[in-house]
């Protein structure tokens, strides 16, 4: 049975899945050999494009697929970047960045776009269509590990507690101070990306962790979970709403 398009995003800890049809349906994976068959099952797509921020990341789906007799066409290798690059070292810069501003331009025009994954970038595209990079800042997840590892003998931060202000125990002030310093870093750089941008940008947020900042933050901005997906899928020529 064919379903369409499938859209992979390998990050550095997950393998995020879309199989794009009448019926969406999209997972996050484990990275290890084996589980996108799983997953998908019966259905088998028509076309499959994926990008990957590890090297060789996407090896594994792509033997898959292709025992399944579907190609899967990598952005960066086989596919090609559209956008004009305003980026000093346009070999070290990750494509789920510029996909996801790609697929925001389109939606909103000139865009500051924040993807809350294992690192959260913050990555703005112009009135043009020009990529004009952006900062890389911690995520909570790697806050939460580094300062585990650098003061052990406070407790570990716990993300999805409700915060207190101020905190009356040493957990509830390792929790606030995580996650509302985090929340507090991405505002500043996207209060000033905005304005390098100038105009009035869309802020976009996406990425596993954007629960957080619209829980806890204080951002004007429109959540697009499935920014990266859909900017896979223009690249492979699908109709993106």
């Amino acid at each position: 049975m064919a379903r369409g398009l499938l859209t992979v995003d390998r990050g550095n800890t997950t393998l995020d899945c879309m199989l794009h049809g009448t019926v969406p349906r999209r997972q996050r994976l484990e990275p290890s050999a084996g589980a996108l068959s799983r997953w998908l099952g019966s259905d088998r797509p028509d076309a499959a494009i994926g990008l990957t921020v590890v090297a060789g990341g996407l090896d594994p789906a792509r033997l898959e697929l292709a025992a399944a007799g579907v190609a899967l066409r990598i952005v960066g290798a086989d596919v090609p970047c559209p956008l004009p690059l305003d980026y000093e070292t346009p070999h070290t810069l990750g494509a789920d960045r510029w996909v996801g501003a790609l697929a925001a331009f389109r939606r909103h025009g000139a865009a500051v776009v924040v993807d809350c994954g294992t690192a959260t970038t913050v990555n703005g595209i112009d009135a043009t269509g020009t990529f004009r990079g952006g900062p890389i800042a911690p995520s909570v997840p790697s806050m939460v590990a580094g300062m585990a590892q650098l003061t052990p003998a406070l407790p570990r931060a716990r993300r999805d507690e409700v915060l207190q202000m101020p905190p009356r125990s040493s957990a509830a002030a390792v929790d606030a101070g995580v996650v509302l310093g985090w929340c507090g870093a991405v505002e500043r750089l996207v209060h000033d990306m905005r304005n390098a941008l100038g105009g009035e940008p869309a802020v976009v947020v996406t990425g596993g962790n954007a629960d957080l900042l619209l829980r806890w933050g204080r951002l004007g901005c429109r959540h697009e979970p499935d920014l990266v997906h859909h900017g896979l899928a223009l690249l492979a020529g699908g109709v993106v709403p």
